[in-house]
């Protein structure tokens, strides 16, 4: 058992014994307070921060957690505020009765209270670039417990947070060029099982230093000993790199080797990597089966089956949205999201095909991925070189 598993359990049995203690009407006091302030922050978060776009206040990263963070403050602030008034209510009861039953109900409450802190305060720090947290998060298996039995996610029901806190955004895949939808049927489920198989090649990538107003974070591969394959929008203006093998365990220093902003491939070193490298399979066809994989919002490893709508040459923009470039790519229909970027795109035999970089802007069951071929310059070029390479300009 991990020790931040200790550390919750502990924490959640003395919760438990002060609520019995408590009883149930501080408890709900508590409850109340909790469940407001979480409506409370929901709806001044977007305010807030629509009222600070573009000023200096948004430039400062302690600024940007903090407006991040105003649902889950504010629920344990009014949380703290209702506990004070349901202890004024209980004082000013005189009856004895039901003192049993008042201590069970504290006792119930309190554990329902904790389990949501906890369970927002995951979603919260799943938001962030921060390594060490992040890493807790994804080790807990208290916390996956938690993520299992609660069917909402967590970081949806902190709100819409910062762009700066989130994953870097996705290039721009058309521009001149009209996005077509090309219908074809369901993802085989099936496909998880290879998604599965792939996890000990599959890496979450963070910037631990960056010369951007916030970190980002992303997806990669291992292609060959030592080298991540990723997009280059994941790492731009990053000075400082880490990696983690399946989003868990240790994070591996990297450094940037390749960087190519209008292919939007990049290439990490890891000199101390000791993972598995995926093969390359061959091209995919309209119809074929596929699956993502990687850490979309910066969660822990999710597995995406997908299928391939086409394969089509995108005339889009590089990363800043400043010159034309065409992708080759693959449409697929499947479910892409802010933190998949950099991940492999893999066929039936859990070999890569491609990278995903992108997802529809007009429709939620649309991603994109570059193909083996776009990237395999870029990659090819990486493998070669040992000297470090500039990583352009902030994207975020």
């Amino acid at each position: 058992m991990m020790l931040v598993d200790v550390v919750i359990i502990v924490l959640g049995i003395a919760a438990l014994f002060s609520g019995f203690r408590q009883g149930f009407i501080i408890g709900l006091g508590t409850a109340a307070g909790f469940v407001v302030g979480w409506v409370v922050g929901r709806l001044l978060s977007p305010v807030v921060e629509g009222l600070s776009e573009g000023t200096q206040v948004m430039e400062n990263p302690g600024v940007v957690t903090l407006l991040a963070a105003m649902p889950l403050v504010l629920s344990v602030l009014f949380a703290f505020a209702g506990n004070g008034i349901g202890a004024w209510i209980k004082r000013s009861m005189d009856s004895e009765l039901g003192q049993g039953i008042d201590s069970i109900g504290g006792t119930v409450t309190a554990g329902v209270v904790y389990v949501l802190v906890i369970w927002l305060a995951a979603g919260f720090i799943r938001t962030t670039p921060w390594v060490e947290p992040n890493r807790w998060v994804a080790d807990s298996s208290v916390i996956a417990a938690f993520d299992r039995t609660i069917p909402y996610s967590s970081q949806t029901a902190l709100g819409d947070i910062s762009k700066g806190l989130k994953a870097t955004g996705f290039p721009q895949v058309f521009s001149g060029q009209t996005e077509q939808i090309r219908g074809v049927g369901e993802p085989d489920s099936d496909m998880v099982g290879v998604g599965r198989s792939v996890e000990e090649s599959v890496v979450k990538i963070t910037t631990t230093a960056t010369t951007c107003p916030t970190g980002s974070e992303g997806s990669g591969f291992v292609y060959s000993d030592g080298l991540v394959a990723t997009n280059a929008h994941v790492v731009a203006g990053s000075s400082q790199l880490a990696v983690q093998v399946g989003g868990k365990g240790r994070p591996y220093p990297a450094e940037v080797v390749e960087f190519d902003s209008a292919a939007d491939v990049a290439v990490l070193r890891v000199p101390e990597l000791q993972a598995p490298a995926l093969d390359f399979g061959d091209p995919l066809g309209s119809g074929d089966d596929s699956v993502v994989a990687g850490f979309p919002q910066n969660g822990p490893y999710t597995i995406s089956p997908s299928r391939v709508r086409e394969k089509i040459d995108a005339r889009g923009l590089d990363i800043y949205d400043s010159s034309s470039v065409v992708r080759e790519v693959y449409a697929l229909r499947g479910i892409v999201r802010e933190g998949n970027s950099g991940g492999p795109l893999l066929d039936a035999n859990g070999d890569v095909v491609g990278m995903v970089f992108a997802r529809s802007a007009t429709d939620e069951e649309t991603g994109y991925a570059l193909t083996r071929a776009e990237i395999g310059d870029e990659l090819q070029a990486g493998a070669e070189n040992r000297t470090p390479q500039r990583t352009g300009q902030c994207t975020n």
